[in-house]
């Protein structure tokens, strides 16, 4: 008898063991790992992890603002040099003046790709630029698209700005609503960023960005669990290797 229990107790331990390793096994193929990073600007030692190329950036109220209006081309950086392929977003209001947006694949303070709003006549706008003073861009196709939201971007109001680029094929959203999309192809004689890091911008504009995003493959951030959108850093998941 005492065999027989301590057979089924080996038994029980090897079935909890599969079971656990099973279970193990199904989760992390459920998690995608492009990584995340997510900023909510609740504490104002994020602005730590940014660098300001240019303008007076403050985080503030649980947004990072640009507050003197005084800059062309006033933008702070975030990330890695080779991130390539990514999904960058943002919540942003206009607190005065008219234009303010995002910038990807940033290969230096000077040269990067942005895409912003004008709240009159209302339009995105796409530009890229380059060279060494801040104002300096030039005008890839299309340039300027007609914004296809039923509520107007007006000063003092959020909206939701979404870039994604994916090797040349670029699209950009407002409000989840398609803008427009393109191919990067060189402009006169520049070249098309293949890679770069990403920001916030503003042009002579005051500006607050928020629920600030960016995603993708080349990213290491933090993995995201797609089916319940947990998240758990990478650190953590490497402990179970």
């Amino acid at each position: 008898y005492g065999g027989n229990l301590m057979f089924q107790k080996k038994d029980l331990l090897r079935l909890m063991t599969y079971s656990l390793a099973f279970f193990c096994v199904v989760m992390f193929s459920q998690i995608t790992w492009s990584g995340e990073w997510a900023f909510d600007f609740e504490d104002a030692k994020q602005a730590d992890q940014w660098k300001v190329a240019n303008g007076t950036w403050k985080i503030q109220k649980g947004a990072y603002s640009e507050i003197s209006a005084a800059e062309k081309a006033a933008h702070v950086l975030f990330g890695e040099d080779d991130w390539a392929d990514y999904t960058v977003e943002a919540k942003i209001r206009i607190d005065a003046n008219s234009w303010t947006g995002l910038v990807f694949r940033a290969i230096s303070e000077y040269e990067y790709y942005v895409i912003y709003q004008e709240p009159t006549p209302g339009v995105s706008a796409f530009f890229q630029h380059h060279g060494n003073e801040w104002g300096k861009r030039a005008r890839p196709q299309p340039n300027k698209t007609a914004i296809k939201i039923k509520k107007k971007i007006e000063i003092g109001e959020w909206y939701h700005l979404k870039v994604v680029v994916e090797g040349n094929d670029l699209k950009w959203f407002v409000n989840d609503q398609l803008q427009a999309e393109t191919k990067l192809k060189p402009v006169g004689d520049l070249d098309v960023y293949k890679k770069g890091k990403v920001g916030i911008w503003a042009w002579e504009t005051k500006a607050s960005f928020d629920d600030f995003k960016v995603y993708g493959p080349d990213i290491e951030g933090q993995a995201v669990e797609p089916q319940n959108k947990l998240s758990v850093t990478w650190g953590k998941l490497k402990r179970f290797y």
